[in-house]
C-alpha cells in the first residue's frame, strides 16, 4: 500500500499528548524523529483483521490558543495537518475555557483545509480528577481507588458537555458523534484501549477510502462471526489476514484490490471484508456503519453461514434491515455461501469427518444443508430478488479445498455479469 497514514497529536500545554503517545505505542514505535518541538513516531502494528499496518503518529507543539501566528506563521503546523488522517486532541476535563479553545481550533481548522475523510478525536485526560476527586493528588491512594457509579456518571456528564461544544465538529469529520469524546486517566490507565479502537478507526477508514476504486465492482462478504469469511478470502486470493476459530480477529472492514485472471481477461474488483455479524449487542451498533456503507455499494454479497448451525434468526434480521432501510437492493447479486461443509460429516464413527473429494455435489447431506439454509430463511427474506434462486447456495469447505474452486467462477460470473 502506498499512503502510510498519519494521526496528529494537538493541545495545550501539559494535557498529555506525549504520554498518551507513549502508553499507545512504546512497545510498537520503530522510528523517532524530533525538530522544532515536533516528534514524529514511526509505529509497525498488528490491527485486529488487518495485515500489519504502518503510519506515523506525530505530535505537534503545544497549541498557543492566544496567537493566530501559531499556525499562520508556521508551515511545518500547517503542512502536518492538512496531510492527517486522524486528528487527536487532548483538552483537560476540567478545562474552563472549551469554548473558546473550540472556537480556535475551528478557526485553525478551516484556514488549514482538512482532507475529507478525516476522523477527530477529543482525548478528555485527567479524568481521574473527577473519577476520584478527593484523593486525585494522592497518586498511590488515586490509582488503587475503586471507580463507583456516581464518579463514572460525573465523567459522563462531562463527556456529554464536551459534545454539546464541540458537536459542530461534524463540519470537518463526517463522522463525528459523542463516541468521538474519550475520557482518559493516565495515572488509572481507563479508557486507553478505547482510545486506541477510536484511532484504529480512522486509520483504517483512511486506508480504505485510499484503496477502494469506485470505478471498477464491489464484492462484499457478511456473516456471522466465525464462519470464515476471512479464512474464505486467504484461500480464494491467496492473502494473510489474521484468523482465529476461538475469538473474531475482524474489528474494522478490510478493503482490498483484487487483480485476476479469468478465462483468459483480466478481472479487477474491491473485496470487502466485514466484522462479524451478531457478535454482540454493542459490536453490532459499531459495526453497523460500516455493513450500510459497503454493503449499499456491493455487487455482489456473498452471505455467508457455517455447516453445522441451523438458528438463521439473526441472519434474518440483519438482512432485513439492510432491506428495508434501501442498503441492500434487488437487483444485486447475491450467494449464500456455507462454509465448513467438513461438519456436516463428522460422527462417533468418523470423528474427523470424511474425505469431501470422495463425495459429489448433490450428495443427500448436502443437498439437505442447502434446502435447509435457503428454505429456512432466504427464501423468505429475498422473495422480492430475482437473483436469489437455490442455485444461488454455494456450500464449500476451506479446510478440505473442498468446492472452492467452483465458489470463485460463481463470483466472477456474477462480477462480470
Amino acid at each position: 500500500m502506498k499512503n502510510r497514514p498519519n494521526v496528529v497529536f494537538l493541545g495545550g500545554i501539559e494535557t498529555g499528548k506525549t504520554t498518551a503517545i507513549q502508553l499507545l505505542w512504546e512497545e510498537e514505535a520503530v522510528s523517532l524523529k524530533e525538530y522544532d518541538g515536533f516528534m514524529e513516531i514511526g509505529v509497525h502494528e498488528m490491527i485486529p483483521g488487518r495485515e500489519p499496518v504502518d503510519f506515523d503518529v506525530i505530535e505537534i507543539p503545544r497549541i498557543h490558543y492566544t496567537s493566530d501566528d501559531w499556525y499562520k506563521s508556521n508551515n511545518h503546523v500547517r503542512d502536518k495537518l492538512a496531510c492527517a488522517d486522524v486528528i487527536v486532541i487532548t483538552i483537560p476535563i476540567n478545562d474552563i475555557a472549551i469554548m473558546s479553545h473550540k472556537q480556535y481550533l475551528k478557526d485553525f481548522f478551516s484556514f488549514v483545509h482538512l482532507k475529507s475523510d478525516i476522523s477527530i478525536i477529543i482525548a478528555v485526560s485527567m479524568s481521574d480528577k473527577v473519577l476520584t476527586p478527593i484523593v486525585a493528588r494522592k497518586y498511590q491512594v488515586a490509582r488503587t481507588k475503586k471507580i463507583g457509579l456516581t464518579a463514572v456518571t460525573n465523567v459522563l456528564k462531562q463527556k456529554d458537555l464536551f459534545f454539546s461544544v464541540f458537536g459542530d465538529f461534524i463540519d470537518y469529520d463526517k463522522t463525528f458523534s459523542p463516541s468521538s469524546i474519550v475520557p482518559i486517566s493516565y495515572p488509572l490507565m481507563w479508557n486507553i484501549e478505547i482510545l486506541k479502537y477510536k484511532i484504529w478507526n480512522g486509520i483504517v477508514n483512511s486506508m480504505n477510502n485510499y484503496v477502494y476504486d469506485p470505478s471498477i465492482p464491489t464484492l462484499v462478504l457478511a456473516g456471522k462471526t466465525g464462519c470464515g469469511k476471512t479464512s474464505t478470502i486467504n484461500a480464494l486470493w491467496n492473502k494473510t489476514l489474521a484468523v482465529d476459530k476461538a475469538v473474531s480477529c475482524t474489528k474494522f472492514p478490510a478493503v482490498m484490490h483484487i487483480e485476476d485472471c479469468y478465462k483468459g481477461k483480466t478481472i479487477r474488483f474491491n473485496l470487502v471484508d466485514l466484522p462479524g455479524i451478531a457478535e454482540s449487542l454493542d459490536a453490532n451498533t459499531i459495526y453497523k456503519s460500516f455493513y450500510y456503507k459497503y454493503i449499499n455499494k456491493a455487487k455482489l454479497l456473498i452471505c455467508l453461514s457455517q455447516a453445522d448451525r441451523r438458528a438463521y434468526k439473526q441472519d434474518e434480521l440483519f438482512y432485513l434491515d439492510l432491506i428495508n432501510n434501501k442498503i441492500l437492493r434487488n437487483d444485486q447479486n447475491i450467494i449464500l455461501g456455507i462454509n465448513q461443509a467438513d461438519l456436516l460429516f463428522k460422527s462417533p464413527e468418523n470423528p474427523d469427518g470424511i474425505n469431501l473429494h470422495r463425495i459429489k455435489e448433490n450428495d443427500t447431506i448436502i443437498q439437505e444443508k442447502v434446502c435447509d439454509y435457503y428454505n429456512g430463511i432466504f427464501k423468505h427474506v429475498f422473495k422480492d430478488f430475482p437473483n436469489v434462486k437455490m442455485e444461488s447456495v454455494h456450500i464449500y469447505s476451506i479446510v478440505q479445498k473442498w468446492n472452492v474452486k467452483q465458489l470463485r467462477t460463481k463470483i466472477y460470473k456474477l462480477l462480470i455479469n
